[in-house]
């Protein structure tokens, strides 16, 4: 579904960088820049896609995809990817640049919370109003549902991708909801990709490393993160290494050195699991892996659900937490001495790797249950379940 990057960039006249500053800073303008100007293309573009289709897995933002499968009569299941997403008065979200009154809620019980959650669908309502319009527009009822909220899911429920371990089923989800468990992605086109040769030399050249990942969409705009990453490893006289991404690469090669390894991307799957500690945004797709790998975190969680990811880990024993704003040598090396010398938080951690590689395939659960519940989809298409797994890891 469109946009892609190059539309924003060139609709909006700013490069990737400036654009990761403003979703930073500005929440509300995701939906106001990036997300309602493309509404109608997005509708459009599903629209065509869904001509013979049985079914169609969304995603909370994919307004326009939910608004095609309503538009052709198709039913459609909510795919959620964090427990941020749910929303729920019985497991309060931590809410960006409201911190403190997320964690008022969780101590104040479900009704205070529902209340609370109900003022802010009342004071988002103005942004989500092209949704309603494009409802209009293209012929389809008016809804008092929020597009945000309820209003991303139908009678067919919804599947999270994501562990149980970061959350469980609530009374407030929507009926049926299963949590299935990470549907693993580990490259930018979904195969199988191995370490980089000089990466595996470097790793098996000494002890296990420090490793500083920043994700997809923060390391566009870093600022001085890997600066003082490499100096916090040099002070606890760790190696490293650092993934900077593509764009940054040649910036942060200064900060190589015999115990630093600079690169744009290494499989977390097969790097994380090499690690000493894993020092990361709190998105939800790293946070999986780095859960998986079984090693202790440091999450500096920048906007959005990234700021829930990384309180869920730190409720579950996993992780310690920083603020971006005050991550720099001195705290990050502090903290990560904090991380490496606590025991409880290595035996937690490896304690959460055995039970996500005992009991989770998200991609394989999730597609065998929507093909096995003709009472929730009716196709008249034969879906081969290692094809819809394949789909759900993408």
């Amino acid at each position: 579904m469109r946009p892609s990057f190059a539309d924003i960039e060139r609709d909006l006249g700013m490069d990737r960088a400036a654009v990761t500053r403003r979703c930073v800073a500005q929440p509300a303008f995701l939906f106001r820049k990036l997300v309602m100007p493309y509404l109608r293309q997005g509708f459009e573009d599903m629209l065509r896609v869904t001509a013979d289709a049985d079914l169609v897995l969304t995603s909370s933002l994919a307004f326009g995809a939910r608004l095609a499968a309503e538009k052709r009569g198709i039913p459609w299941i909510g795919i959620v990817l964090q427990p941020f997403s749910f929303l729920s008065a019985y497991d309060p979200p931590v809410i960006p640049k409201a911190q403190w009154l997320s964690v008022l809620l969780r101590r104040l019980g479900p009704r205070a919370c529902a209340t609370v959650l109900i003022v802010l669908k009342t004071l988002f309502a103005p942004v989500l109003q092209p949704v309603h319009r494009l409802r209009a527009q293209t012929g389809l009822g008016r809804t008092r549902l929020n597009p945000l909220f309820e209003g991303q899911f139908s009678a067919a429920g919804a599947i999270g991708l994501y562990s149980s371990v970061l959350g469980e089923v609530r009374p407030d989800f929507p009926q049926p909801t299963l949590i299935a468990g990470f549907s693993w992605f580990d490259s930018e086109d979904g195969t199988a990709r191995e370490l980089d040769p000089s990466l595996r030399s470097f790793l098996d050249s000494g002890d296990a490393p420090l490793v500083f990942t920043l994700g997809s969409l923060i390391v566009n705009s870093p600022g001085e993160f890997y600066r003082h990453s490499a100096a916090a490893a040099r002070a606890l006289q760790q190696r490293a290494v650092l993934l900077v991404g593509d764009a940054q690469s040649d910036e942060c090669a200064r900060l190589s050195s015999p115990d630093v390894f600079i690169a744009a991307y290494a499989p977390h799957s097969q790097l994380f699991a090499r690690a000493a500690a894993i020092v990361h945004h709190g998105g939800v797709g790293t946070l999986g892996q780095a859960l998986r790998s079984g090693r202790p975190q440091l999450i500096v969680p920048f906007f959005a659900d990234q700021l829930d990811n990384a309180a869920r880990a730190a409720r579950l024993g996993v992780a310690l937490v920083l603020e971006p704003r005050r991550y720099d040598a001195r705290r990050s090396a502090a903290q990560l001495r904090r991380l490496l010398d606590d025991r409880a938080i290595a035996a937690q951690a490896a304690a959460t790797r055995e039970r996500i590689l005992k009991d989770e395939d998200g991609a394989s659960v999730a597609a065998r249950a929507i093909i096995s519940s003709p009472s929730r989809i009716r196709t008249h298409h034969a879906i081969p379940a290692a094809t819809l797994r394949s789909v759900l890891m993408i």
